[in-house]
């Protein structure tokens, strides 16, 4: 399908965008198959690879069946896909729409088939990381994908009647995704909300910017009685308007270097899991704000690095969740002039007291709070260092010191 020109009338006047053709697919490799490599490489590409999940095979009563064509996993949804490709064209509009009729409609069984297999029970499954991780199907909220790649789709074409739990769209509209949003979780969260809705199809970036624009008009929510000037509310709209990183590529690539430190740590496979909720955390950071937040951490990184004095200096960002739940998270982001015993201390500290008042605040039982540092690294080893910690339900923090290290922090330390 080709590249679309959308022309959207926002608060502040017309807005010209540019939706790019899907990514071309190798010559002389099956078109189907290309297909589904195409739309897992884009998830894994922005999404991060350790979220997309690669289909699994198990024999079944007729031969071999294949669990999904691709998965995507972050903070208790799983996007199944299923790619449905057209080799070539027939000779009327109407044998088209026949086409996609049987097509979409054998994708969205074979998709609500795979999702009842991996509901009753464990499967081990491979990510793009090439880790071995075991998934539980039972525990996931499920959102099932059929992603259609065709060259000539009849003008006005709208899939069959939806279940509730399912989407289509084009593979070029999965891509624009991606790289608009450029974040698994928060693909996953548009998903989720645009579930059983009937959309022409080809049309998907027009029903993201009307969402956007609906999102604009969304309150902004008052920051906690508790927080400090550290502290700034997430999500901001959950479908942008504006691109993730138009010409800031840079300063958004900030938190992908964190989340890349992070996957790369070498860590026993039992804890995989856990590392995927993490990286998920982190990814659930808003995508309007990360520009911002890229350029906060090169400004702090270029101050603290250079910081010749023997005192510790440190800079922080808090991200606090506007709607409390079992997968939203504060995530404390730290930026000190050094790595060592009273830097952990202080570090430690700051993530206690952001986990201990945000559960003191919203009665959330089962909270996971994460904190990421960053230090100068070894010179000619690594610029900079990452050091992750995560906490999970009730610290059981004696009040007297929640006081001192409240006291401390306020007085001491910069934010």
């Amino acid at each position: 399908m080709d590249k679309l020109t959308l022309l959207i009338d926002t608060p502040d006047g017309l807005l010209h965008r540019e939706v790019a053709a899907a990514a071309p697919l190798p010559e002389g490799v099956e078109r189907g198959v290309a297909a589904e490599e195409a739309i897992r490489f884009a998830a894994a590409l922005w999404g991060m690879p350790d979220f997309i999940f690669e289909p699994t095979h198990e024999a079944s009563g007729s031969g071999v069946r294949e669990v999904g064509d691709g998965i995507l996993i972050t903070s208790g949804v799983a996007v199944m896909i299923q790619s449905k490709a057209r080799s070539g064209v027939g000779s009327t509009p109407d044998k088209e729409r026949n086409w996609l009729d049987k097509n979409i409609a054998k994708g969205l069984r074979q998709g609500a088939g795979s999702i009842r297999r991996l509901r009753s029970g464990p499967v081990q499954m491979t990510n793009r990381r090439g880790r071995e991780v075991t998934i539980d199907g039972a525990a996931l909220s499920w959102v099932s994908v059929v992603l259609v790649d065709h060259d000539s789709v009849p003008e006005g074409y709208v899939p069959p009647e939806l279940p509730s739990d399912a989407v289509v769209m084009m593979r070029r509209d999965w891509e624009f995704l991606f790289n608009h949003l450029r974040s698994a979780r928060w693909v996953a969260h548009y998903l989720s909300r645009i579930v059983g809705g009937p959309q022409t199809l080809g049309t998907e970036p027009v029903r993201y910017h009307e969402l956007a624009l609906a999102d604009l008009a969304v309150p902004e929510q008052e920051t906690p009685h508790w927080a400090t000037n550290t502290a700034v509310l997430m999500p901001m709209p959950s479908a942008p308007l504006e691109v993730a990183s138009a010409e800031t590529t840079d300063a958004h690539l900030v938190l992908r270097s964190i989340q890349e430190d992070i996957a790369l740590t070498p860590a026993p496979s039992a804890r995989e899991l856990d590392r995927i909720e993490v990286l998920s955390r982190l990814d659930g950071i808003p995508v309007a704000g990360r520009t911002e937040l890229g350029e906060r951490l090169r400004s702090y990184m270029a101050e603290a690095g250079t910081w010749s004095r023997r005192s510790l200096i440190t800079s922080t960002r808090v991200y606090l969740p506007t709607q409390p739940g079992p997968f939203e998270s504060p995530v404390v982001l730290m930026v000190a002039s050094r790595l060592d015993e009273m830097t952990r201390m202080v570090f430690r500290a700051r993530v206690e007291l952001a986990h201990h008042d945000f559960m003191e605040d919203t009665g959330v039982g089962e909270l996971l709070s994460v904190g990421v540092l960053l230090s100068p690294g070894r010179p000619g080893v690594r610029e900079w260092d990452t050091t992750m910690v995560a906490m999970e339900g009730d610290l059981e923090l004696d009040p007297d010191y929640v006081r001192h290290i409240r006291a401390q922090l306020d007085s001491t330390l910069r934010t």
